[in-house]
């Protein structure tokens, strides 16, 4: 993939090189699409030698941006049409294109249009990529997977002038003379105008790995061969990315919910789910899985929460529509970390001597389920008790450095709150003004008595839909 300064661009090339990462069915997007008033899909091309000519192909009388000389003319049309009627293979996808003509290509890219180039015209290509894509986007499209994809409005594809092409009947044919498929390129780099990312990635680029066939003979494999046509049409990998950008789609809803992001509750706290889809009359089951353990198989489901934790649920449904073929469609979504399931506060500390009579507080809490507690308050009392009035003004920070007024016997106490309660600790230790080092060995702790905490600032509520 290559990447332009701009954050408005996004570079897709189908390179050379050794292979890239990822296990079955691993299909990623740019996070980019098109929605659907978007359709059809309106694309223009450069001159490419048949019948979408200008004279001299530009104005120099050059060749700049004619359709490649070792395909035959007009080629290069018939094989970007071609591109896109392969993506058809995903039957499930609701999407459509409209070839618009050919225009002038001086000034072509990012345009505001949709412009496929056959010949580099700007010579900015790099040896070894093949062909690029350039897409730009604006405004939030829709969140998938707990993702945030934009919305493009303007993609230009090019092919790179140093490399030789071939055509796909030549190359089924066995007579093929060492050049690329363009069909194939142009279905890849189509893939990536429409959303699709690599199946496996350049390892220079991060990828690790890549041994499963099914990524490696996939159309947005990142890398290709010569005389090649294992890709000319998307496989499983290919289609299953492209469905889920363009195809029946279904998330989630729960009680508890307080964003799409978040559902927060007490345990034990029961849990309701619903499917949320434009497509709700086409689906016939689910199956959830909410991330400890618990399963089920129904439309709306409930599950019980009875441990504190941080969990993900996994939806995947199955859904029937006569162009999806006798085996429907399929449609899995998840939300990452989406349930806080929290329990009382367990607060724990020890008081360490700093220097003089100040001391630090260690703060041993139990913080394992994150987002759980939300507001701490330290006071200090004289003696061994927590009866009267606090003796220093209260701390809210983590681990705070107390100086203590004078020597004696002190007791600290520690209130944690959250969703789940306000609960405290508390240490009773004599402070020494002397350097040297001493801990607090009384470390107890119970529910509530110790002061009452507000509870803020827990959540940044969002409403957030996937179509806009």
């Amino acid at each position: 993939m290559i990447a332009r300064p701009s954050t408005l661009l996004i570079g897709a090339a189908l390179g050379f090189g050794m292979l890239g990462s990822s296990t079955a069915l691993a299909w990623t997007h740019t996070e980019q699409v098109w929605l659907a008033e978007d359709m059809p899909i309106r694309w223009y091309s450069s001159d490419d030698g048949g019948q979408n000519t200008i004279a001299n192909c530009d104005a120099s009388g050059g060749t700049q941006g004619c359709c490649e000389e070792s395909v035959p003319a007009g080629y290069c049309l018939e094989s970007a049409q071609a591109g896109f009627d392969n993506w058809h293979d995903a039957k499930c996808a609701d999407f459509d294109h409209e070839y618009a003509g050919f225009c002038d290509n001086s000034g072509y890219l990012l345009d505001f249009q949709n412009h496929f180039t056959f010949n580099d015209p700007d010579d900015e290509l790099d040896l070894g990529v093949i062909g690029e894509t350039l897409t730009r986007t604006n405004e939030n499209a829709f969140i998938l997977d707990g993702v945030q994809y934009k919305h493009s409005y303007d993609s230009d594809i090019q092919m790179n002038d140093n490399v030789v092409f071939d055509t796909a009947d030549r190359i089924r044919n066995g007579n093929c003379n060492g050049g690329f498929n363009m069909e194939e390129i142009y279905t890849h780099e189509i893939g990536h105008l429409m959303g699709m990312g690599h199946s496996c990635e350049d390892p220079k680029k991060g990828g690790g790995p890549c041994t499963d066939p099914v990524l490696i003979e996939a159309t947005m494999m990142w890398n290709g061969g010569p005389c090649s046509n294992e890709a000319e049409t998307p496989n499983e990998d290919d289609i299953q990315g492209f469905t889920a950008l363009y195809g029946p789609y279904a998330s989630f809803s729960c009680s508890h919910q307080v964003s799409d992001d978040l559902a927060i509750g007490v345990v034990p706290f029961d849990l309701n789910c619903v499917i949320v889809s434009d497509y709700l009359s086409e689906v016939t089951g689910a199956d959830w899985n909410f991330g400890d353990g618990g399963t089920a198989s129904a439309l709306t489901a409930t599950h019980t929460y009875t441990e504190p934790g941080n969990y993900t649920i996994q939806m995947s449904v199955h859904g029937e529509r006569e162009a999806c073929g006798p085996d429907g469609w399929n449609n899995d979504f998840r939300k990452v970390g989406y349930v806080r399931a929290c329990g009382a506060p367990v607060p724990s500390f020890e008081v360490a001597h700093v220097d003089g009579l100040k001391y630090q507080m260690l703060n041993d809490s139990d913080v394992s389920v994150y987002g759980c507690i939300s507001a701490i308050q330290w006071e200090v009392f004289e003696g061994d008790g927590t009866s009267g009035k606090s003796i220093i003004p209260a701390n809210r920070a983590w681990e705070p450095v107390i100086e203590f007024p004078d020597n004696g016997t002190y007791t600290v106490v520690m209130n944690l709150g959250g969703i789940g309660g306000t609960t405290a600790a508390k240490v009773t230790f004599d402070a020494k003004n002397h350097r040297g080092e001493g801990y607090g060995c009384d470390n107890t702790s119970g529910v509530g008595g110790f002061g009452v905490l507000s509870i803020a600032g827990l959540l940044a509520l969002a409403t957030r839909r996937r179509r806009t």
